[in-house]
């Protein structure tokens, strides 16, 4: 995708700082100051000190259900499989118990990675070499194949949470290899490219505002305005960002698009993306507003290669709608002092 060429390697690195606390850590201080040719090296940079960290805190644990025979009996006896494997001939019962273990899908899915990344021609010498070196730490796990499900069964809590950054860099890096191994046309590779940067650009989003400013930050679902309590199919309304101060509120919907804005036939006036506007002027009239306070909304698209971009100030209904577009081919400075000003606009 020629908008994503023109983002700078080190700004997916920033954009991944802030999104994840993690790589504030000086383990991790060296990769900020190198230069990369590609995401897979930087992706593949960040495993391989990523995941000694890991390690070096100790694998993580959980109760797994165990089933075996045994001659000894613990945990709970399974009579009907102690019947079909004919187990009392050995003088053995089946039994299932749980076991304190890191053999847990986690762990289970970086094994994976390593092993899949050590033998991939897409990484260099080096670093595969350093991945393969870390697989003796994980002979207590499972070997699992490594496929895209394996990370819609992910559940984090207070225990495994440093877990998901090196988890979703495992990820990420997978897919890009996938994609770049795989025969898919080169307009699914650039779809998948932009929802996985969207995810991205989203997360950073909220990041960045939640650390640099001292705006109520939040992303709350935002209930229907109905009159009779009927809510039934209705679709969820998912904010990517709110910025809250005194009595002003700001709905920031955060969209990375090939394509910004849209034109019926070649060389026609651009045009706002229809769904999009009524997507957000739609978050700003079922918000439940508190006495005297002011919410207006923004789309904040990330800028494109095309001639045209969103910069424009609408006033609907009494209410102020924000469309503007984040250079990410700046240097970081830039990006910071844009978005700071992009919310002052309504703020100030």
């Amino acid at each position: 995708m020629e908008r994503n060429n023109n983002i700078p390697i080190r700004n997916i690195y920033y954009m991944l700082s802030y999104t994840y606390q993690t790589l504030n850590l000086s383990e991790y201080k060296q990769i900020g100051t190198e230069s990369y040719e590609n995401v897979k090296e930087l992706y593949s940079e960040i495993l391989s000190v990523g995941i000694p960290v890991l390690i070096r805190g100790g694998l993580s644990k959980d109760y797994i259900s165990v089933e075996e025979t045994s001659n000894v009996i613990k945990g709970k006896i399974d009579i009907n499989s102690t019947i079909k494997k004919n187990a009392l001939v050995t003088k053995k019962v089946a039994v299932i118990y749980d076991e304190f273990s890191e053999n847990i899908l986690l762990n289970q899915i970086i094994k994976a990675t390593l092993v899949y990344l050590s033998r991939s021609n897409k990484i260099s010498k080096k670093i595969r070499r350093l991945l393969y070196g870390m697989l003796p730490y994980f002979t207590e796990v499972s070997d699992v194949e490594i496929d895209l499900k394996l990370w819609k069964n992910v559940r984090y809590n207070r225990q495994n949470i440093r877990y998901q950054f090196i988890v979703d860099v495992c990820r990420y890096l997978y897919e890009q290899l996938l994609f770049d191994e795989s025969s898919t046309s080169q307009m699914a590779k650039e779809a998948q490219d932009e929802q996985r940067l969207s995810s991205l650009y989203e997360k950073f989003i909220y990041a960045f505002f939640k650390r640099e400013t001292k705006y109520g930050v939040s992303h709350p679902q935002i209930q229907w305005s109905v009159d009779d309590e009927f809510t039934d199919a209705l679709p969820i309304m998912q904010t990517d960002l709110v910025l809250r101060k005194d009595k002003k509120t700001l709905i920031v919907d955060a969209k990375f698009y090939s394509e910004n804005m849209v034109t019926r036939f070649e060389g026609g006036a651009a045009k706002q993306k229809s769904s999009n506007l009524y997507q957000i002027f739609t978050y700003i009239n079922n918000w439940k507003k508190e006495p005297d306070e002011t919410v207006a909304g923004m789309l904040l698209y990330a800028k494109t290669t095309a001639l045209n971009q969103p910069n424009h100030i609408y006033h609907i209904k009494g209410k102020q709608i924000f469309v503007v577009s984040l250079d990410l081919s700046l240097d970081f400075r830039g990006i910071k002092e844009s978005l700071l000003a992009y919310a002052n606009q309504f703020f100030t």
